[in-house]
């Protein structure tokens, strides 16, 4: 995995962490009362946490998919310079 790769998977994830921080935040934290109306804050927080969370998953997701794809890619790859390999011993 490339640095820059590395540094995409490591801000996906510290927002996917900060997105359950705000989808959580007003029942830990303790401004949204378990059974009340909910304030405009808490409405906020689930509504921006979970687009976060959403998002953030989304991109892991996809992430892992092309990165399976490119190692499937690299092993057809090695198995054919590996066959092309030992076709031209064969023959020699």
């Amino acid at each position: 995995m490339t640095r820059q790769a590395r540094i995409g998977v490591v801000t996906t994830i510290l927002t996917f962490i900060g997105g359950m921080w705000l989808f959580f935040a007003p029942f830990i934290v303790g401004y949204q009362k378990v059974g009340q109306h909910w304030v405009e804050a808490t409405r906020n927080d689930l509504w921006i946490g979970a687009g976060l969370i959403f998002f953030a998953g989304l991109t892991l997701l996809l992430f892992i998919a092309f990165a399976l794809r490119d190692a499937a890619r690299a092993a057809e790859i090695r198995k054919a310079r590996r066959e092309a390999s030992e076709g031209a011993s064969q023959e020699g």
